[in-house]
C-alpha cells in the first residue's frame, strides 16, 4: 500500500509569482473533498500547477530546467525557489525503506553565467513507488497516448498506468513464455512464403553486404512483452456496432474527456489500498455545462471521497462549491506590483461553519443549505470567478441595472460594443441572492472571501429612512429606536430588521435600496413583475435617476477610470499615417 499527499508549497521568483514567497496551504488528510485553484485569465494557475508537479517530482528537475523565460520579470537576480512538504509511506530498498515525505526544495542559481537548476532532496527513483496522476485536458488527445517519445520515455498518464500493471501483475508475468512462443508460432506460420517474408529476407540480405558480409542476424519480430500492450490502442465501437471499431483519437475532443473520465474513474476503482495523488488542469475542457457539473460531482469528489488527494484548476462555475471554501485556493494577478497573490487559502475551516443562525435569518438550519441556495440560483458559484460582485433581488434587476450600465457607459462616449462588454472586461458580475435572507450569507461570502461587492435590494416601505438604519451599531439598539418601537406590524417589524441586518453586514456606500421597490423608482406602475413589460419600459429610458443609480453605485463600477474618447477639434485636419519607407537591404530581403 503507499500513500502520498502534498501538504503545503511555497513559492517565489517563478513566473508570475514575485520575490514576496506565497505559501498555500492544502487541507488535512481527512479532508474528503477536492481542492479547487482558481482565478480569472492569466491569474497564474498554470504556474501554479506547474510548481506543484515540479515539487512533488512528477516533472524532472535537471541542471538545465529552468530558462530565463522561468524567472520573474526575466531577472537573473530573481532566483526560483518552490519548496513542497510532503506526506508520504516508505518504500523498501536493498538498502533500507526510504520515503519521500519531507521538505523538497527547487532551487535555482547562476554558474558560470548559466542558470542552473537542483531539487534536494532528490526524487529521482522514487516516484514510481507512489501514485501520481496528471492530466492536461488541454492536451486531451496526447493524454490517452501510450507511445514513447523519441527519449524512451512516457508522456501520458495512461500509458504510465497500463506500464505500472503490466510489471506488476504476476499473472501476466507468468503468462509470459507461453504469450511470446504462442505469438511467435503465429506470426511464422503467417508469413510462411509470403511476399512480405520474401522482401525482409532481401533486406537481411543487403544489411549483411553493406556491412561486409558480417552476418548479423535480423529478425522481423513483435516488441518486448512489456511494451506489446503500449502500443495497443483502444477501439470504440458506434452502437454497440463490434464488428467496425474506431480508434479513439479519431474522435472528437469532447468525446475522447469522457473516455478519459472512465480511465480516471477505473483507476480509481483499481487502487483500493493506494492514495493516490491526481493533478488536473481544467478539466472542463471541452465538456457541455452539464457534463462539466457531472464530472465534478461522479469523478472529482468521488475520488477525494475514496481518499485520494485531487487538486485542480478551473474556469469553470459548474465545477466549484463556493460554499466549501476549506477546499479553495484563489489567486489573482495584481496590476499594481505585476505579480500573483494569494487572495484566498483558508485550508482550516469552511465558511459556512461561521455563520450564526441568527447571521442569516435560520438560513443555515436547511439540512444542506448549500445546495438549497445553489438550486434556487444556480450561477452563484461566479462570485469566485469574479473581481467583482453586485448582488441584486431578482432576474428583473439583473436586466434593468444591465441596461442602466450600458445607456451610462454610451452617454459617456464609448461605443456600444464597448458598453455591453464593460462588465465582462473588467470581470464584474451581476447575480440575483433572490432574497434578503441569502443576500446576507452572501455578503459574508464576499467578505470571507475577499471579493468586492455592492448590494442593491427593495426596501418594501413606502418612506425612505435609510439613513435612520445606519444610526444603529447593535440590534439590540435598532430594536429600543422609535423606528421599530412605532411598528405594530409584527411582519414588518422583522422586515425592518432584516433590512437593519443588511445594512449592517453591507456598510455604508455599499449598498442601496430601491423605495418601494425596483419597479416604483422605474416607474412601472403594474404589479406583475413582467419581464418584457418592464423592458419595453427601459427602452424608453437614456438616464437613470439618483433614487435607482446612486453615485455609489457608479464609484463601485469605476465609471470614473474610463478613458475619454479623444474626438478631434472641430474643423481639424486628420492626417493618413505616411508610407514606411524600405531601406536597400529590406528591398533586397523582399525582391
Amino acid at each position: 500500500m503507499s500513500n502520498i499527499r502534498i501538504n503545503s508549497i511555497s513559492l517565489k521568483n517563478y513566473r508570475s509569482f514575485g520575490n514576496e514567497e506565497q505559501e498555500f496551504i492544502f487541507p488535512a488528510g481527512d479532508y474528503n473533498k477536492p481542492v479547487v485553484i482558481v482565478g480569472y485569465n492569466n491569474s497564474g494557475k498554470t504556474n501554479l500547477m506547474n510548481a506543484i508537479l515540479y515539487g512533488v517530482g512528477e516533472k524532472f528537475v535537471s541542471v538545465n530546467t529552468f530558462e530565463k523565460n522561468d524567472l520573474h520579470n526575466l531577472n537573473y537576480a530573481n532566483h526560483i525557489e518552490i519548496k513542497t512538504n510532503l506526506s508520504a509511506s516508505d518504500y523498501l530498498t536493498d538498502y533500507g525503506p526510504k520515503s519521500i515525505k519531507g521538505v523538497h526544495k527547487v532551487l535555482t542559481k547562476v554558474i558560470d553565467s548559466e542558470l542552473h537548476s537542483s531539487v534536494s532532496p532528490s526524487f529521482f527513483g522514487a516516484n514510481k513507488y507512489y501514485n501520481i496522476f496528471y492530466i492536461n485536458f488541454h492536451k486531451i488527445k496526447e493524454e490517452i497516448s501510450t507511445q514513447k517519445t523519441s527519449w524512451g520515455n512516457l508522456k501520458s498518464f495512461l500509458a504510465k498506468h497500463i506500464k505500472q500493471i503490466v510489471d506488476n501483475d504476476e499473472g501476466m508475468k507468468e503468462k509470459k513464455g507461453k504469450f511470446l512462443s504462442d505469438t511467435e508460432a503465429s506470426k511464422n506460420e503467417v508469413l510462411e512464403g509470403s511476399s512480405l517474408s520474401n522482401f525482409i529476407e532481401k533486406i537481411k540480405k543487403n544489411y549483411s553486404k553493406n556491412l561486409r558480409d558480417n552476418n548479423y542476424e535480423i529478425n522481423f519480430c513483435l516488441p518486448d512483452y512489456e511494451e506489446i500492450f503500449l502500443n495497443m490502442v483502444f477501439k470504440i465501437g458506434l452502437n454497440r456496432d463490434n464488428t467496425n471499431l474506431v480508434p479513439i483519437e479519431h474522435f472528437g475532443d469532447g468525446y475522447i474527456s469522457m473516455f478519459v473520465m472512465a480511465v480516471i474513474q477505473a483507476i480509481a476503482e483499481s487502487n483500493i489500498e493506494d492514495k493516490c495523488l491526481f493533478l488536473f488542469e481544467e478539466p472542463e475542457s471541452f465538456l457541455h455545462d452539464n457534463h462539466q457539473e457531472y464530472f465534478y460531482k461522479r469523478v472529482l469528489c468521488s475520488l477525494a471521497e475514496k481518499g485520494h488527494q485531487v487538486i485542480y484548476t478551473t474556469h469553470s462555475d459548474k465545477m466549484v462549491d463556493m460554499f466549501d471554501t476549506k477546499g479553495l485556493i484563489r489567486i489573482e494577478f495584481d496590476e499594481t506590483s505585476k505579480q500573483t497573490i494569494k487572495r484566498y487559502n483558508e485550508a482550516t475551516e469552511n465558511f459556512n461553519k461561521q455563520l450564526t443562525y441568527e447571521d442569516n435569518n435560520g438560513l443555515v438550519a436547511i439540512a444542506d443549505y448549500n445546495s438549497y441556495i445553489k438550486n434556487i440560483e444556480p450561477n452563484l458559484n461566479r462570485i469566485l470567478f469574479s473581481k467583482k460582485v453586485i448582488l441584486v433581488e431578482g432576474p428583473n434587476d439583473v436586466m434593468a441595472y444591465k441596461y442602466a450600465i450600458k445607456k451610462k457607459i454610451i452617454s459617456l462616449g464609448k461605443d456600444t460594443k464597448f458598453a455591453e462588454t464593460y462588465l465582462n472586461f473588467n470581470n464584474i458580475a451581476i447575480i440575483p441572492h433572490h432574497g434578503k435572507a441569502t443576500a446576507l450569507v452572501l455578503i459574508a461570502l464576499c467578505k470571507h472571501l475577499g471579493v468586492d461587492y455592492f448590494v442593491i435590494n427593495d426596501l418594501d416601505f413606502e418612506d425612505d429612512f435609510v439613513a435612520e438604519l445606519f444610526k444603529y451599531a447593535s440590534e439590540g439598539d435598532f430594536k429600543q429606536s422609535a423606528l421599530y418601537s412605532n411598528e405594530t406590524d409584527s411582519n414588518k417589524k422583522g422586515m425592518l430588521t432584516t433590512n437593519w441586518k443588511l445594512t449592517n453586514s453591507a456598510g455604508n456606500g455599499k449598498i442601496h435600496f430601491n423605495i418601494k421597490k425596483l419597479e416604483t423608482v422605474l416607474g412601472y406602475a403594474l404589479n406583475d413583475k413582467n419581464s418584457v413589460k418592464l423592458w419595453d419600459l427601459l427602452q424608453g429610458k437614456d438616464t437613470f435617476e439618483e433614487t435607482f443609480f446612486p453615485e455609489s453605485l457608479k464609484n463601485f463600477l469605476e465609471f470614473d477610470s474610463i478613458p475619454a474618447e479623444e474626438v478631434p477639434a472641430r474643423g481639424a485636419v486628420i492626417e493618413e499615417p505616411a508610407t514606411p519607407k524600405i531601406n536597400d537591404e529590406e528591398s533586397a530581403i523582399l525582391g
